[in-house]
């Protein structure tokens, strides 16, 4: 039977929240999303609501018959709602400023899994107690074509700058990814404001913990690593079992 618990926080130094989350599951089939709106842009906040909304509006309208029972147009659907979210976006903003939010899904539907993704949130997996983030972090100096050495990088002044989001430009650029469930995985998504705060070792001790205690508990000790760690940006967390 899958679990799952989740948050989204304004943290302790922001006035404004912009994340938003959004939760679904029943039977064998869940639908999670974790939207980050891009922190010193107009409508931040609207972006990551409309993200959110729409993937409530997909799981509202879900039905497995419609798709003929076919996962990969179950996650070509998704993307398809992230690409309308994307439009919406662009309308909020009028083109005269720029409005994104990163945005992370996790769909589940009996034995499948699929991700899918745009900008820096995260999503981790923890299987037979083995920790992996599943998406990469979409930053300049993580761009495939970038040719500078690694000590530039790392002094950089675009280091860590986001170069894909929804809402951004008129083509939205999502990543996506499937595979097998198996039984007892643990799924992690968030936005930067918990890993920044929280170290991968951090991360991966409270996941490998998920096997053998509520997720409840390790929400709240992930929350309480944030805030010893300064909460410095709204932190959202959906924790997911299988």
């Amino acid at each position: 039977m899958m679990e799952y618990q989740g948050v989204c926080d304004i943290g302790l130094e922001r006035t404004m929240n912009q994340d938003a989350v959004f939760m679904a599951a029943e039977g064998g089939s869940g639908l999670f999303c974790v939207a980050d709106g891009m922190g010193g842009h107009s409508h931040g906040e609207q972006a990551s609501r409309e993200i959110a909304d729409s993937m409530a509006v997909w799981w509202r309208d879900f039905q497995e018959k419609s798709f003929d029972r076919d996962f990969s147009r179950m996650i070509y659907s998704l993307n398809q709602a992230l690409e309308r979210a994307n439009r919406n976006i662009r309308q909020i903003s009028g083109g005269r400023q720029i409005s994104g939010s990163t945005v992370v899904v996790l769909f589940i539907y009996g034995n499948r899994y699929g991700i899918l993704s745009a900008g820096d949130s995260r999503v981790y997996r923890c299987d037979r107690m083995q920790v992996k983030q599943m998406t990469v972090d979409e930053v300049w100096e993580n761009q495939a074509n970038l040719s500078v050495s690694n000590r530039i990088k790392r002094i950089h002044p675009n280091r860590g700058k986001l170069v894909n989001a929804v809402g951004i430009s008129e083509d939205v650029r999502i990543t996506s990814s499937t595979d097998q469930i198996r039984p007892g995985m643990v799924f992690m998504l968030c936005s930067d404001g918990l890993y920044k705060m929280c170290p991968e070792r951090m991360i991966n001790k409270y996941l490998r913990k998920c096997r053998h205690h509520s997720l409840h508990t390790v929400l709240d000790s992930l929350l309480k690593q944030v805030y010893e760690g300064g909460a410095r940006d709204n932190v959202s967390v959906i924790l997911v079992k299988t």
